[in-house]
């Protein structure tokens, strides 16, 4: 027996050393394995492309908002000459010379809400026509069209003295299209 002094190591200590600094070795590696693969872009699921034409007009008043491909585009008549003060003509005062347009982007949240207005009102399960106008009876026709991805919705809304109200989804969503116009245009 020789007086060889071992050095007094205890085989539980290396097996957590080489561990450990293999697991370091391993995760640097995943680290710098993922950070080179081409990453995919995470998206939110897209919303349906939306398109929305809202239109009332009469003989002193043209009113058209449109919303499509992220545009909002607004045309009016404004009566700046007094052109329709006196009249009485049952037919438009207004020419398509008299009218007016101005257009403007919308964020991805308007559109997102809009879709949201449109989801949440039901507009789509309307029925085509609103007012009941018995037959000869003269009335105002406002119109709103909604095209949400392949989905299309065209309601009628006929405004005289007795009519029923107007839908509170129709009114919500033509509401909330002034606000737009009052907010991106005017």
């Amino acid at each position: 027996m020789g007086n060889s002094k071992q050095p007094n190591i205890k085989p539980k200590c290396i097996c957590r050393t080489m561990g450990a600094k293999l697991l370091i070795i391993v995760s640097i590696g995943v680290f710098f394995l993922t950070a080179c693969l081409p990453q995919k872009a995470i998206s939110p699921t897209p919303q349906p492309e939306l398109s929305i034409v809202y239109l009332f007009t009469a003989e002193t008043t043209f009113d058209k908002i449109e919303v499509k491909q992220g545009k909002l585009s607004y045309t009016y008549f404004e009566d700046v000459n007094n052109k329709c003060a006196q009249w009485i003509y049952q037919s438009p005062c207004w020419t398509e010379q008299d009218l007016q347009a101005k257009e403007a982007s919308l964020s991805n949240s308007d559109i997102n809400d809009l879709i949201t207005l449109v989801l949440q009102t039901k507009f789509m399960e309307l029925a085509n026509s609103y007012g009941n106008a018995p037959p000869g009876q003269r009335y105002y026709p406002y119109s709103l069209k909604v095209k949400l991805g392949e989905v299309e919705k065209e309601v009628i809304y006929q405004s005289f003295p007795d009519a029923q109200p107007m839908p509170e989804a129709m009114e919500k969503l033509i509401d909330r299209l002034h606000e737009l116009v009052k907010e991106k245009i005017q």
